[in-house]
C-alpha cells in the first residue's frame, strides 16, 4: 500500500505468550529508554528544576491514561471478539473514535475553565509547563487508539514498535535540546511530541474482512462504546490517583520541589518493573476474551490463574529487588546529588506490585462484562489510602506518608479486585451448563 511504512516481521498476528513476549520486550526497551532520559534530565536540570518536570510528568500520564486507556480497552475488547467470530471490526473503530473525539473536546474545554487551577497551583505559575500539559495529554489520544487497534487486532510487535518509536524519540528530542541549552523546555518538548513521533512512525495494517463477512455483524454505536469504555475510564481514574498522584499531592500539601524530586525519581525507579509490565497485562483483555469465547469459563479461569501467579511473582521480586538494589540504583542514573531510602523505594515498589495485581482482575472482570465491580474495587483502595493518609501522626515525612498511604491503598484494591473476581467467577459458573 502506498504511504504506509512497512516493517518486516510486524503484519502478522501473534496469540498470547508471543504477543507478551513482544510487548514484555519492547517496554524493556522503552523502560531503559525512559532511564536514560530521566537520568539524563535530573543531571540536566537539578534537583529543585527537576521536581517542576517531576509534577508535569506525573500529570501528562495521570490524566492521559485516564482519557485514554478506556478508548484503548474497548477497541482491543471489541476487536478481538468479532475476529474470533468472523464478524467486521470497523463498526468498533469508527464509534470508538467518535467517542476519542468526544473526550478529547470535553478535555480542552475542561483545561481552558480551570487554567486558573492548573496554571497557579499545579505549576506555581509556570505557563510553559501548563500549555504542555494540555499539549501532551491530547498528543496521546491517537497514540492510545492506535495501542487499541493493535491490541485488538493481536499485532503486538507493532504495538512493541510504537512504544519504542515514543521512548526512543523522547530521549533523542530532549538530548539534543538540552545540549543546546534549552533547560526545561527540552524535556517538556520531548514528553509533547514524542507520542506524534510514535504514532508516525508505525502506521497500522488495514486489515480486511474475509470475502463475504463485509456485512457480518451487528452495529457497534458510540453508546455501545460507552457502555464498557465508561466503567473503564473510572477504573482508571482511580488507579491512577494511586499510582501517579503520589507527587502532585506533595506539591498541593506543600513540599519544596527538592521533595518532590526525591519522591518522583524513588517512584519512576521502583515502578519501572510496573511500567514494563502494564501493557503487557493490558494485552490480556484480548486474550482472555479469546479463551472465554472459545474455551468457555473453565478455559478461561486457568488462564487467569496463572497470570495472577506470573504476576504475583513478579511483585515479590520487585519488592526484594527496591529494597537491595535501590539506593544504588538511584545514584547510577540520577547521580550522587539525589538520595532515595530503601525504605521509600520498597514502600513504592510494593504500590506498582499491588496495581499490577489488581490491574490483572481487572482484564479479567472487563472480558466478563463486569468493569463496574472493577471500578468499585479501585474505589475501595482509594479510601483505604485516604483514610490512612488522614490518620499518619504528624511525625512522618510528607513523601513518605503519602508513598505508605498509596502502597495501602493499592493492597486493599488487589484485595477488593480478588474477591470480587473469585465472586463473578462463582456465579458464571453456577448459571454454566
Amino acid at each position: 500500500m502506498r504511504g504506509m511504512i512497512r516493517i518486516p516481521g510486524l503484519r502478522g498476528q501473534q496469540g498470547a505468550a508471543a504477543g507478551s513476549v513482544y510487548v514484555a520486550a519492547a517496554f524493556a526497551t522503552s523502560g531503559i529508554l525512559t532511564f536514560i532520559f530521566h537520568g539524563y534530565a535530573g543531571r540536566s536540570l537539578g534537583e529543585a528544576r527537576y521536581g517542576d518536570f517531576g509534577v508535569l510528568w506525573v500529570s501528562v500520564f495521570l490524566v492521559a491514561q485516564v482519557l485514554w486507556i478506556g478508548v484503548s480497552q474497548t477497541l482491543g475488547r471489541y476487536i478481538a471478539e468479532r475476529e474470533v467470530r468472523g464478524e467486521e471490526t470497523r463498526p468498533v473503530v469508527s464509534s470508538v473514535r467518535k467517542v476519542t473525539l468526544g473526550l478529547l473536546a470535553a478535555f480542552l474545554l475542561a483545561a481552558l475553565l480551570a487554567s486558573p487551577l492548573v496554571v497557579n497551583v499545579v505549576f506555581e505559575g509556570d505557563l510553559l509547563l501548563a500549555a504542555a500539559f494540555v499539549a501532551a495529554v491530547a498528543a496521546y489520544a491517537p497514540e492510545y487508539f492506535r495501542r487499541g487497534t493493535f491490541g485488538g487486532h493481536r499485532q503486538f510487535a507493532r504495538l512493541g514498535a510504537l512504544h519504542v518509536a515514543e521512548s526512543s524519540s523522547r530521549v533523542l528530542i530532549a538530548a539534543a535540546l538540552l545540549f543546546l541549552g534549552a533547560g526545561i523546555a527540552g524535556p517538556v518538548a520531548a514528553v509533547v511530541l514524542a507520542p506524534l513521533v510514535g504514532v508516525l512512525a508505525v502506521r497500522p495494517v488495514v486489515t480486511g474482512a474475509a470475502p463475504g463477512k463485509e456485512a457480518v455483524g451487528a452495529p457497534f454505536s458510540a453508546l455501545g462504546a460507552l457502555r464498557f469504555a465508561g466503567p473503564v475510564l473510572a477504573c482508571v481514574a482511580f488507579a491512577q490517583i494511586l499510582m501517579n498522584g503520589g507527587p502532585i499531592l506533595a506539591r498541593l500539601l506543600g513540599s519544596a520541589s527538592e521533595e518532590i524530586a526525591l519522591l518522583v525519581t524513588a517512584l519512576i525507579l521502583a515502578r519501572t518493573p510496573q511500567y514494563v509490565l502494564s501493557p503487557v497485562v493490558a494485552s490480556l483483555l484480548p486474550h482472555a476474551s479469546r479463551a472465554l469465547a472459545t474455551q468457555g469459563v473453565r478455559g478461561f479461569d486457568r488462564f487467569v490463574t496463572r497470570s495472577v501467579a506470573a504476576i504475583g511473582a513478579v511483585g515479590v521480586a520487585m519488592v526484594a529487588g527496591a529494597w537491595l538494589l535501590g539506593e544504588w540504583a538511584v545514584r547510577l542514573v540520577y547521580g550522587p546529588g539525589f538520595a532515595a531510602e530503601r525504605a521509600l523505594l520498597a514502600t513504592l515498589a510494593a504500590l506498582a506490585a499491588f496495581y499490577l495485581l489488581s490491574e490483572t482482575f481487572n482484564q479479567a472482570l472487563f472480558a466478563l462484562g463486569r468493569a463496574p465491580l472493577a471500578a468499585l474495587g479501585w474505589f475501595a483502595g482509594l479510601v483505604v489510602s485516604a483514610g490512612c493518609l488522614v490518620v499518619l501522626p504528624p511525625a512522618v515525612r510528607v513523601i513518605d506518608g503519602i508513598a505508605y498511604s498509596l502502597a495501602l491503598g493499592a493492597f486493599a484494591a488487589a484485595g477488593a479486585q480478588a474477591v470480587l473476581y473469585l465472586l463473578v467467577r462463582g456465579m458464571v459458573a453456577g448459571s454454566s451448563p
